[in-house]
């Protein structure tokens, strides 16, 4: 992930434009193409307009920065990451005096940075998410997906967290109204509520239900409510009086926030697409950053010859065009009733088979129409899965092993961290990301290293008789021979992290390699790209 190459979005052409630089092994990134386009955005989240500056501010998890935009054009002027004390910021909030606050959802930990340049956080829980600022300057935060309840917190970050509501279960991004009410959605209830924070028991009342996925409101200047509907992708203005609704706009992705310029202007995180976008006088969202690639992990080319990649929050079908031709969301469904996040992808036939550390899920998808064939959530942080003769073979990080999905058998133990997996219908090949090795499990034969040495192996395929493997670690895409082991390089110069959420997964972004006859592809973390190099 860390930060993006602005470079990536220039150099994001047609697949059916722009001329290999040359054929022959090794490649250097330079010799590959990007296929679809690149956002500069790492999946954006919360969203604030300073009202000092007046430019646009967002908190990205993944991508573990605040990005600034100039609210006019959408161009990025600062990116705000660990340099200044940010680690996965999920949503901010900026007080008068231009003092930034943050939330940090893995990590628990809430941050500011004042106007000096200097900054401090303090530890609040895991899950702490939205944060806001009454008029008179308290600061608010609650927790969600990781924990539950609503916090009043010093704003020098020095005084412990005082507990408002314990047990508040997924309120999101939160705005105090005109009457001196703090409202938010109930994520997972499908409501709008307020909070009067100075009750003798603080409770939340409802105040409009109907919602999909509600994830945050905010206040416009004028003093009307308006919220987004995260799974529908939707603005909606609230009346607070009545709990009618009103659907202002609406995208085919999802929507994580919202916020208002003094001015009154909308803007609100196109979260999946990497988008920042605006809403107009005429109820349209107009894109002020272009949306693409967030955080492309797994890559697979199926049976037709579509390119599939795992994008963190979607899953993308890409074929001869710049766009994708199909983008499946996490919308934050029920398990069995709709796509999970995907860090890692293989082709099966007809089908997908996906994984995702965040919502511990390894899934089965219909290639077809996307819908799910098997969605199993009992494994231990599944961070790799792939149809391997028949058996669905799991990478699972929490027990340092490979298993059946589906039986729970174990295919291989041991290991101290395993990630990359491949197969021939016969042989199982696995890497270990910490210690360099490439294991070979044969059918009815005992395990053995095929390759060791190995800069953080990643993503990985059979290529005839070699294997090819995504090494994070040195940048580049490796072969090595299924007969004696021997490595050698394949594609140079790739930008490949391993920059990690804290109390994420360590190893990032699952950077990958699929192949052709005709292509070998390969996804690039810090570029959001998904290249392609001729053969």
């Amino acid at each position: 992930m860390r930060k993006l190459l602005v470079g990536a979005v220039i150099g994001a052409l047609a697949i059916s434009s722009t001329a290999y630089a040359k054929g022959g092994e090794p490649y250097d990134v330079g010799d590959g193409k990007p296929i679809g386009r690149s956002s500069i955005m790492n999946g954006p989240n919360g969203v604030y307009v300073s009202p000092v500056d007046g430019n646009v501010y967002a908190a990205s998890v993944i991508g573990s920065e605040i990005t600034v935009h100039d609210p006019l054009t959408g161009e990025l002027l600062d990116r705000i990451g660990s340099e200044r004390g940010v680690y996965g910021p999920d949503d901010l909030v900026i007080a008068p005096d231009g003092t930034l606050y943050w939330t940090e959802l893995i990590g628990g930990n809430v941050g500011m940075l004042k106007p000096d340049g200097t900054w401090r956080t303090q530890f609040v829980a895991p899950g702490v998410n939205p944060i806001t600022l009454s008029d008179d300057g308290r600061l608010f935060v609650a927790l969600d997906f990781l924990g539950d309840g609503l916090y009043e917190l010093d704003p020098e970050l020095m005084a412990p967290p005082q507990v408002i509501i314990p047990d508040l279960v997924g309120f999101n991004g939160m705005d105090f109204g005109p009457d001196g009410l703090l409202y938010g959605p109930l994520f997972f209830g499908g409501a709008i509520a307020r909070i009067d924070v100075d009750a003798a028991v603080p409770a939340p009342e409802i105040v409009a239900t109907g919602f999909r996925v509600p994830g945050a409101v905010a206040f416009s200047p004028d003093g009307e409510l308006y919220a987004v509907d995260f799974a529908e992708g939707q603005v909606v203005r609230v009346d607070v009086g009545s709990g009618a609704t009103e659907v202002m706009a609406d995208i085919d992705g999802v929507l994580d926030n919202l916020a208002f310029g003094a001015d009154g202007t909308l803007f609100t995180t196109g979260f999946a697409d990497g988008q920042l976008l605006t809403l107009t006088p005429g109820s349209q969202l107009r894109a002020l950053v272009q949306g693409g690639f967030i955080a492309p992990g797994g890559v697979a080319v199926d049976d037709d010859g579509s390119v599939w990649v795992a994008d963190f929050f979607s899953i993308r079908e890409m074929q001869s065009s710049r766009d994708p031709v199909t983008s499946w969301y996490d919308r934050f469904d029920a398990p069995g009733t709709g796509p999970a996040s995907a860090n890692t992808i293989d082709a099966s036939g007809d089908h997908l088979i996906t994984t995702g550390w965040f919502s511990n899920s390894v899934q089965v998808l219909d290639r077809t129409d996307g819908s799910i064939v098997e969605d199993i959530r009992n494994l231990a942080l599944p961070v790799n899965a792939i149809d391997h003769g028949g058996v669905l073979a799991v990478s699972q990080l929490g027990a340092a092993n490979v298993v059946d999905g589906r039986t729970g058998d174990v295919l291989l133990d041991g290991i101290a961290y395993p990630l990359g997996l491949a197969s021939d219908g016969d042989t199982l090949y696995v890497g270990d990301w910490a210690l360099g090795d490439v294991w070979a499990v044969p059918s009815g034969a005992a395990p053995s290293r095929l390759a060791t040495g190995l800069a953080n192996p990643e993503g990985m395929t059979v290529d005839g008789d070699r294997l090819l493997v995504v090494e994070q670690g040195a940048g580049r895409v490796s072969a090595v021979d299924l007969a004696t082991g021997a490595v050698t390089p394949v594609i140079t110069g790739l930008a490949l992290g391993d920059a990690a959420v804290p109390g994420g997964v360590p190893h990032g972004v699952v950077s990958s390699v699929d192949t052709t006859a005709d292509f070998i592809y390969a996804t690039s973390d810090i570029d959001n790209a998904v290249y392609r190099f001729k053969r």
